[in-house]
């Protein structure tokens, strides 16, 4: 067995059942992230080499570029969260909005959420990777409902029942592939994704075809797709700012994850047929967040809509279907993963500060708290698309894959939509920034608060402005690995 692998496995194990054991608040929330960057040099340790063009095949674990892409965002959006969750759910606690046992249970069910996404992207068979998307779901319904009020609760129920559905769904798929494999791949590995890529070819196109629709469309419910979108906005106000974070930047990654695998395997047997689909759901969810985004007056229900955006300039990248389109949109899913929860952050330090989640009720922060309007400022024009931070060279980047390909119609659409969105996040942010603050609002400081915004400052600054090239050959590899043709 890979020893490397088998360490991680047993240090997020460890991790999880030493953040249950540990009762007391103070103890939990320095323990629960020492852990969480302990799984971040680990998985370092792991992935950098498979990014490089390594491939682990070692019995049941199986990863390649693209899964070591994944996985690695999970491991560092994850450290910064739960180094985020001292400062925020510590304020919390103090003030007793949540008590001591539900103290301990955040950071228990933290570590093993980000754990259980981690495992998901280490797995060779789709069926396993299904069940991870699937435990994804339970673990983190009780972090949406994690506040004991009606709106969490509900939103907590909207968000497993929708997400059940969608994975279901994805079953059903799942289901017709395997059958799609009858005579072609031993059953025992019917639905190892490296057995289904070396034998796509051979598979029935008619049956693949059912199963790709009821995959994107399962899938794609937890991705966060219009019309299957309906659950996120509430799942992502109602949930702890920290857990809206990793919400939007990396477990909707786990499920478009699942898309990716089956949709390598439906390009080598039928070309055009899942990137046809991908482009609709993109265009789709571009055009309905972008709507949203204009009409929305709760931050972090903006903030959930321009998720949304995001997922669909990726789907976007996948419908368009070229090696450059397909690097640009893996890009993209990194950019937005080290961008977003700078927002979700900041909105988080206003929200305690400000004591509401309406725009409208929210005048001075740039006074009442300069590091923090300073962040929500930056951050919003990274979300954007504004250079020279890591989400313009990703749209760039899909730009050019579009001409590339000959669709300018494609750029042309684009373009306006995300005209649309910098309007509506403009408009809905910045006055929030200037006026006069209102007495009761406090600035919010400290170290758990400040230094996760650093690290993602640096981060999406980093990949915008001096993106290294050991990096960049990552999202090469990575972009290689979708349709099985490794470096």
């Amino acid at each position: 067995m890979n020893a490397d692998i088998l360490v991680l496995v047993a240090a997020m194990v460890a991790s999880s059942l030493l953040c249950i054991a540990v009762r007391n608040r103070k103890a939990v929330s320095t323990v629960m992230p020492a852990c969480s960057l302990l799984l971040l040099a680990l998985c370092l340790n792991l992935c950098v080499p498979v990014l490089g063009g390594e491939v682990v095949d070692d019995g049941v674990f199986w990863m390649d570029p693209l899964s070591a892409v994944f996985m690695l965002l999970v491991a560092f959006v994850g450290f910064v969260a739960s180094l985020y969750s001292r400062a925020y759910i510590g304020l919390e606690a103090e003030e007793g909005v949540v008590s001591r046992r539900e103290n301990g249970v955040y950071y228990s069910l933290l570590i093993v959420f980000i754990s259980v996404m981690m495992l998901t992207f280490t797995v060779r068979s789709m069926a396993v990777v299904w069940l991870g998307i699937g435990a994804t779901t339970l673990v983190s319904t009780f972090l949406v409902g994690f506040y004991s009020r009606d709106e969490s609760t509900e939103a907590a129920w909207k968000y497993i029942i929708l997400c059940s559905v969608g994975i279901t769904i994805a079953l059903f798929g799942l289901t017709l592939v395997y059958a799609s494999t009858v005579g072609v791949i031993d059953s025992d590995h019917a639905l190892d994704w490296p057995a289904l890529m070396e034998h796509a070819s051979e598979l029935d196109p008619n049956m693949m075809r059912m199963a790709m629709v009821l995959i994107i469309v399962g899938f794609g419910t937890k991705v966060g797709f219009f019309p299957m979108h309906t659950w996120l906005p509430d799942a992502h106000s109602q949930a702890p700012s920290p857990i809206s974070g990793l919400l939007s930047a990396v477990l909707l990654n786990c499920a478009m994850y699942g898309i990716l695998r089956f949709y390598g395997v439906s390009e080598v047997l039928d070309p055009g047929f899942a990137s046809t689909i991908m482009l609709v759901f993109g265009f789709l969810s571009l055009g309905a967040a972008a709507f949203f985004i204009i009409t929305s007056r709760d931050l972090k229900r903006m903030l959930a809509y321009s998720s949304i955006e995001n997922m669909g300039l990726i789907a976007i990248g996948f419908g368009i279907g070229t090696p450059v389109a397909i690097a640009a949109a893996l890009l993209q899913m990194t950019a937005h993963s080290v961008t977003k929860p700078i927002l979700f952050f900041s909105a988080g330090n206003v929200i305690q500060s400000y004591g509401t989640r309406e725009m409208s009720r929210i005048r001075g922060v740039s006074r009442s708290m300069p590091f923090t309007a300073a962040a929500l400022a930056v951050g919003t024009l990274a979300i954007v698309g504004c250079p020279p931070f890591s989400v313009f060279v990703g749209e760039l980047s899909l730009m050019l894959g579009a001409l590339d390909s000959g669709m300018a119609w494609a750029v042309a659409l684009t373009v306006a939509l995300l005209a649309i969105v910098f309007a509506g996040m403009a408009r809905n942010v910045f006055p929030m920034l200037s006026g006069e603050p209102p007495e009761y609002a406090r600035d919010l400081r400290g170290f758990s608060r400040t230094a996760p915004l650093v690290i993602l400052i640096v981060a999406t600054l980093a990949l915008g402005l001096f993106m290294a090239e050991s990096v960049s050959d990552w999202i090469g590899n990575a972009a290689s690995s979708v349709t099985g043709v490794f470096p």
